[in-house]
């Protein structure tokens, strides 16, 4: 299952990432769908790099003309499901939001291999 890979992955940058904190995706919840791409594995903080618990993540596929709305949980972390295979990761755009906070763009590291993309989000106090 890719989420275990998920796990052991946030296990090895030392994150206390549950399963499917603040998790979401589009379609089915199968985590064995051969036809997904790599997940996304994110993390919200502040410009002085302190976690932001409850943040709202958006996550949006122009292309597709879709948009999913989750939240970090009580730790910062938030956690995608891969998306179809055809959707190119480039073209996935993460924006997170908190009241008194900046609205910020993601940042995204490719994947290496089968491990999750990452994405970190610094919001800046207003």
């Amino acid at each position: 299952m890719r989420v275990y890979g998920a796990i052991a992955f946030a296990a090895a940058l030392g994150l206390a990432l549950p399963a499917h904190a603040g998790g979401g995706g589009f379609g089915a919840d199968d985590d064995d769908d051969a036809n997904a791409g790599p997940p996304f594995l994110g993390l919200v903080q502040d410009d002085g790099g302190n976690n932001i618990a409850d943040a709202r993540i958006t996550v949006t596929i122009a292309a597709m003309n879709s948009t999913l709305v989750l939240r970090s949980d009580t730790v910062g972390h938030f956690f995608v499901r891969g998306f179809d295979k055809s959707v190119d990761p480039k073209d996935v755009k993460i924006t997170c939001s908190k009241d008194g906070y900046a609205d910020a763009t993601a940042t995204t590291t490719p994947p290496a291999g089968n491990a999750p993309i990452q994405a970190i989000c610094v919001l800046k106090k207003q």
